[in-house]
């Protein structure tokens, strides 16, 4: 009877220990799960937050573009049908053309045409800029050179231009929607950019300096 009872214990025991060790172990099991979880949350606010940064980079690199570039217009003057002459320099609302150095252009150093605006993407637009060599225009000239597009700014919700200087000889500096003048450059371009997500907006004041060669 004694040894029964001494074997019924020690059973019990064993039994006890093996309760508590599954609840010793679905503690940690809960322990770990709400580890795991708090740390797949902070890894896709990384993850945001890396791609947030890698997107405002990519802003960053495109204004520094825009502002090396355009800054350095040109004022060329092309010769056009009827004797006319003209600088080679348009501008709209939307869209922006113009010439200026590049020390590494996609077909070595030199003058190149630039043309800025935008163009349909993968269900949204884009701000694209195409490159080609500068050649002088005339009248009666063939195809143009092929031209290098490339993608400045992905998702754009909303582009706008304006140009700042005066519209005729005798008229005060203001700003313009469009620049019509065809024998000077603006003194200012201005360049409005809000991306698509709605968390970025861009304002560049640009100030021409003209070169000339």
């Amino acid at each position: 009877m004694i040894a029964w009872r001494k074997e019924l214990s020690e059973a019990r025991r064993e039994d006890g220990f093996t309760l508590v060790e599954i609840l010793v172990s679905l503690a940690l099991l809960t322990f770990i799960v709400g580890l795991l979880a708090g740390a797949l949350q902070f890894a896709r606010g990384t993850w945001e937050a890396a791609a947030n940064i890698d997107r405002h980079a990519g802003h960053d690199m495109a204004e520094s573009f825009l502002r090396a570039r355009l800054s350095e217009a040109m004022p060329l003057y092309e010769r056009a049908i009827g004797g006319t002459v003209r600088v080679a320099f348009s501008g709209t609302a939307d869209t922006l053309s113009f010439v200026a150095p590049a020390p590494n252009g996609p077909h070595g150093a030199g003058l190149y045409q630039y043309a800025l605006g935008l163009a349909a993407g993968a269900g949204h637009n884009v701000l694209t800029v195409a490159l080609a060599p500068y050649v002088a225009k005339r009248a009666g000239q063939g195809a143009e050179t092929a031209r290098d597009d490339h993608v400045l700014v992905p998702n754009v919700k909303s582009f706008g231009l304006r140009y700042y200087g005066r519209n005729h000889q005798r008229a005060q500096p203001a700003w313009h929607s469009a620049w019509t003048r065809t024998d000077i450059l603006p003194e200012l371009v201005e360049i409005s950019l809000v991306h698509g997500e709605g968390a970025l907006s861009i304002a560049i004041e640009l100030q021409l300096r003209p070169r000339r060669l």
